[in-house]
């Protein structure tokens, strides 16, 4: 079962690195470094990718921790919560795909400074939750104890 915990980290943790480097860096510097609405372009068009792996990845580790809940073999606390947490981040990043994403595209192509603005609070909102959650399940993975090895 430490593979699944292990897996589960992993998936989240990866999920954390891609979300930081594309909100606090990658984001930013097209803003920063090209056009306006070039870099506008680059977004739009890395987004649905981004959330992909998101939900890839995080339904990965909510399945990992979905196991290691059935299978009792921690405790009942710490697994619901890995549970709750990964399905929150799952169901955060669906949401902003399949909801926010288009909506925000929708006021691009429009024009729609307003509507856009609307739709780009709630994406950085959505993001900064996921990202909550996920470093929530790191840190009850980093101060869990493992399961101990009766020999």
């Amino acid at each position: 079962m430490d593979i699944l915990r292990t897996l589960a980290a992993v998936c989240v943790a990866g999920w954390l690195a891609i979300s930081a480097f594309f909100s606090f860096a990658v984001a930013p510097l097209a803003f920063r470094t090209i056009d306006r609405t070039i870099a506008g372009q680059l977004v739009a068009a890395v987004l649905p990718r981004y959330y992909d792996w998101g939900v890839v990845l995080c339904a990965i580790a909510l399945t990992a921790s979905a196991v290691l809940a059935v299978s009792g073999r921690t405790p009942r606390w710490r697994a619901l919560a890995g549970v709750a947490l990964c399905a929150a981040m799952v169901c955060l990043l669906l949401w902003a795909s399949i909801v926010v994403l288009p909506r925000a595209e929708s006021a691009r192509r429009a024009r729609d400074d307003g509507a856009f603005a609307l739709a780009h609070r709630s994406s950085v909102q959505l993001n900064g939750l996921t990202m909550l959650a996920g470093a929530a399940v790191l840190l009850l993975e980093a101060f869990s104890r493992p399961a101990r090895r009766d020999r």
